[in-house]
């Protein structure tokens, strides 16, 4: 990283590997779509943090930029360089601590994870937990970066099998045939599934929130259904109440919940995102 003209500038390096890739070369149309697709997903995700709001277009602030600055000879790899001014994100998600250029990182890294199927690093999940970031904020950039990386994953299949995005030292994010037939299809499924879980996040306004999967060792997004009962509230509350305890000392049972609700699967048959009906404390308290 490096300052110039007041931003910190830090390194993303886009590289594509497998099929025409590795012979330096990648069909136009397809690689200038990938690279358009994970450069928007970028700017969605780096204008809320230095405005607060997710913004889906008129990209016009000079408060960052995104800038592609080399290609580079191997396999085929673009470097972009990412400038922002850490003072400004602070000031506008109410951070009290400083941030740095590895908060930023894994900021941008949570989010497009979390849009291929995967989880937020730890970092992000501790903050989004104590609502120090708020849910429905992420939860609406994840939504909102959704169009960008069906875009992203344009090269997988035409010209390439994988893309990595680099952020930092090796924290990287890899998109494949099976993240992208993840953001390519959403179904939700007819059957209503029981099952318990520990809330990580929640906003009881929005509705929006986070729950742990025990099984699967990820979070999962969900939202509330309009008619959800005031047992149900009460439940996810107390959930989410104990989230800390089970992070901090392992007690799952602690923070457990359990879960009416209806999932939204991907194309393999993975959970992208739950419709809770209710909860209760118990399994058999439906």
């Amino acid at each position: 990283m490096a300052e110039a003209e007041g931003l910190m500038k830090q390194p993303i390096l886009v590289k594509f590997t497998g099929a025409m890739a590795e012979e330096h070369r990648v069909p136009a149309y397809e690689a200038a779509e990938s690279l358009r697709g994970i450069s928007l997903a970028v700017m969605i995700s780096s204008y809320y943090l230095v405005e607060g709001r997710v913004r889906h277009r008129k990209f016009e602030s000079r408060k960052f930029e995104l800038n592609l600055v080399a290609q580079r000879p191997g396999s085929f790899e673009s470097v972009l360089e990412l400038a922002s001014d850490p003072t400004l994100i602070s000031i506008a998600l109410g951070l009290s601590t400083s941030i740095g250029g590895t908060f930023i990182y894994e900021f941008i890294k949570s989010i497009i994870n979390r849009s291929i199927g995967g989880s937020g690093e730890a970092s992000i999940e501790a903050l989004e937990a104590e609502d120090r970031l708020k849910t429905g904020d992420l939860t609406a950039l994840v939504e909102a970066i959704e169009p960008a990386m069906r875009g992203a994953h344009k090269s997988i299949g035409y010209g390439a099998s994988n893309i990595f995005i680099i952020t930092g030292d090796h924290n990287n994010i890899n998109l494949n045939e099976r993240t992208k037939d993840y953001v390519h299809t959403s179904k939700l499924s007819k059957s209503i599934q029981i099952k318990r879980f520990s809330v990580a996040s929640f906003n009881a306004n929005s509705g929006y929130g986070r729950a742990y999967d025990f099984e699967e060792r990820r979070t999962i997004p969900f939202e509330i259904s309009s008619s959800i009962d005031r047992k149900s509230l009460s439940a996810l509350l107390k959930s989410f109440d104990s989230y800390a305890r089970r992070r901090r000392f392992g007690d799952d049972l602690a923070s457990s919940v359990a879960l009416k609700y209806q999932p939204v699967l991907s194309a393999d048959g993975r959970v992208k995102k739950l419709s809770i009906i209710a909860a209760r404390d118990e399994i058999n308290g439906f």
